[in-house]
């Protein structure tokens, strides 16, 4: 990774970790770390996050995952383009990759994050023998 990747992500980490902070606090929701797990998890009863993770995210060492940031701006009653960053043309330029998820994705995201480590280990198979099918 050249330098000026490093600081792209890094002020994109940042840049999501304050917004994370506004919205956490106008939703009255401590910023601890731990609080914050305690309550995300309690919300979609699964473990959607960590404390530890949730701190580098505090701290702006890192971001959510895709699903997990779909995740995090539900509860948070946001759209999840209000917790990031969207960089510039100029800063990816041939690098551009974009994903956009409509609710019925958000919605079957949400499920399969709430599955238990079997159902998930199953649901994988299926979607690997199904992609396996197509080639």
């Amino acid at each position: 990774m050249n330098f000026n990747n490093y600081k792209l992500i890094h002020n994109n980490n940042m840049d999501f970790s304050r917004k994370l902070v506004i919205h956490l606090n106008l939703k009255n929701i401590n910023t601890s770390p731990t609080e914050v797990a305690k309550s995300i998890n309690a919300h979609y009863k699964a473990t959607v996050a960590k404390p530890h993770t949730v701190r580098k995210w505090l701290l702006g060492q890192t971001q959510p995952k895709s699903e997990t940031l779909i995740l995090l701006a539900n509860w948070l009653k946001v759209d999840p383009k209000d917790l990031i960053s969207v960089p510039n043309e100029q800063d990816y330029m041939s690098n551009k990759v974009s994903f956009e998820f409509d609710f019925t994705d958000q919605e079957v995201i949400s499920k399969y994050l709430a599955m238990t480590v079997k159902e998930k280990v199953t649901v994988r198979l299926v979607i690997d023998a199904i992609a396996d099918k197509r080639k």
